[in-house]
């Protein structure tokens, strides 16, 4: 399986101090003054890179990393799948996860829907600001 690694920062209480806006790494207090709160792996809006470069019929096994204090519905458009539990059981087919505060949670899933898909935490406040990304299946 293609390992990604998705971590989440930001929010009143969390422990981000700076990250990229426009390009620009910025402090804590320049990106909450433009809005920008939350960041998926240091980036506080929706990038033009994808978070990975998917080939149909991969398996992919992405691990969600929530360095906040906040819970976080992480909702993956176009695709479902599957928890991986401690154990290496697989949870039930899905195409949303509730991550806690400061919990690493993993899933894994085979790409198979061709397309632009938008992942992003599905409490939309917190997705309009900072927290966007999308993968993209060739």
């Amino acid at each position: 399986a293609t390992p990604l690694r998705l971590v989440m920062s930001g929010g009143a209480m969390g422990r981000m101090d700076s990250a990229i806006l426009n390009g620009e790494r910025m402090a804590f207090r320049e990106l909450a003054a433009a809005g920008r709160f939350w960041a998926f792996n240091g980036v506080a809006e929706m990038t033009d890179t994808p978070l990975a470069d998917l080939g149909l019929g991969e398996t992919v096994l992405l691990e969600i990393v929530n360095d906040t204090v906040f819970p976080h519905a992480m909702h993956l458009h176009g695709m479902h799948f599957r928890e991986v539990s401690e154990d290496g059981a697989l949870g039930p087919l899905r195409d949303a996860i509730l991550v806690g505060g400061r919990e690493t949670r993993e899933i894994a899933f085979t790409v198979d829907n061709p397309g632009d898909w938008l992942f992003h935490c599905h409490m939309l406040g917190h997705a309009a600001s900072g927290m966007t990304t999308w993968v993209r299946v060739t």
